[in-house]
């Protein structure tokens, strides 16, 4: 469940931005199907593409994975 944790928390912090995936995408060079499936927690994450979500966010990439309550 670690992987829907982080990809919780993804969601989280592009909403609180107010970007679509899309423009998370743009943003991190992450495919925005990648990002779709991240959130849904379908997947694994690397730590490269853990890390450009955080920079692309302007968040420490261990924000993204904290196990909070939102």
């Amino acid at each position: 469940m670690e992987y829907k944790k982080i990809g919780l928390n993804v969601l989280f912090y592009r909403r609180a931005k107010g970007w679509t995936q899309q423009q998370l995408s743009t943003q991190s060079s992450v495919s925005r199907s990648r990002i779709s499936d991240i959130e849904r927690g379908r997947e694994a994450i690397k730590l490269e593409t853990l890390m450009m979500l955080a920079n692309a966010l302007e968040i420490d990439y261990r924000v993204l994975l904290e196990n909070k309550e939102k």
